[in-house]
């Protein structure tokens, strides 16, 4: 097989692409061994008032964030309690802040084609935003971007599982590049979740987080507030990243990608250029816990 690494540095594609010389990969049988700790009882939620959006209570706590590999080093964090977007914000939500004069129409991408003007993906993630755009949005919600460190947490929790759901990959929970993938180089075609492209938020309930945030892996890239850096060695408390940079962060993957090269991991972390509006990002946001 040959390997042409997703990056975007500065404005430049380079697609992935898996150049399969065999049916077979050599991929087991998918497993989904649960090995994080859901928290116990009914989770609690609240609705934004802007956008109607639901989103869930992430009690503070500390965990392990990075992979260990290079310059994302695992380190302890300890986060406070925050409120996470239950979902990536769709289409329809952003609808709201357009209406209200707040942000503008995506109607146009850097790469791909919008579906913020596809009444059928109402409920999809509202995609070519840049970072900007998302940001924008957060602040007229009430909120903002969550950072890196927060994402992760309630992507993880306290057991920092490899995914939201657990310690083995499992395509059936989450929407990725399988057998309806456009993309012909890169499908994985022992799994179908039924959608070519986005699917509309929520659709993957048996992938939620342990604090029951959905889509925390796959669908859309999700913007982060923190630019791009090497993770410290140290324990950080509530870590915000470096003060600048030239690259903002991405989180979670989406429905292009496919696990080979752990994109859909939810320690995975890629520098994107800020600037960047397509059709493979969008973004979900946070709240402090008012006292």
């Amino acid at each position: 097989m040959k390997f042409l690494l997703l990056l975007r540095r500065k404005g430049v594609f380079i697609l992935p692409v898996l150049l399969l010389l065999v049916a077979a990969c050599g991929r087991g049988e998918p497993l989904a061994q649960a090995t994080t700790s859901p928290m116990q009882g009914p989770r609690e939620t609240k609705v934004r008032a802007a956008d109607g959006m639901t989103m869930v209570y992430v009690p503070g706590g500390e965990f392990k964030m990075g992979t260990g590999r290079g310059a994302d080093r695992a380190h302890t964090v300890a986060l406070d309690s925050f409120w996470i977007d239950q979902t990536e914000v769709t289409n329809d939500h952003y609808r709201h802040c357009v209406e209200a004069g707040a942000c503008r129409a995506p109607t146009s991408c850097s790469w791909g084609e919008p579906t913020y003007e596809d009444a059928s993906k109402a409920d999809h993630p509202v995609l070519c935003v840049s970072w900007q755009s998302a940001n924008n949005y957060c602040r007229w919600a009430g909120g903002r971007l969550p950072t890196e460190a927060e994402w992760e947490y309630a992507a993880r929790g306290p057991d920092s599982p490899t995914y939201p759901w657990g310690g083995e990959f499992d395509g059936t929970l989450l929407n990725s590049c399988d057998t309806n993938c456009p993309h012909e180089v890169q499908r994985v075609n022992e799994y179908d979740d039924g959608y070519a492209m986005t699917a509309p938020v929520g659709s993957y309930p048996g992938g939620t987080s342990w604090c029951g945030a959905l889509d925390m892996a796959g669908n859309a890239w999700e913007w982060v507030a923190d630019w791009h850096g090497p993770y410290p060695r140290a324990r950080q408390t509530n870590p915000t990243g470096p003060e600048s940079g030239n690259e903002k962060i991405i989180r979670g993957g989406s429905w292009f990608d496919f696990n080979e090269y752990g994109f859909l991991r939810a320690d995975n972390r890629h520098p994107y250029e800020p600037r960047a509006a397509d059709h493979l990002v969008g973004y979900r946001c946070v709240a402090p816990v008012e006292e």
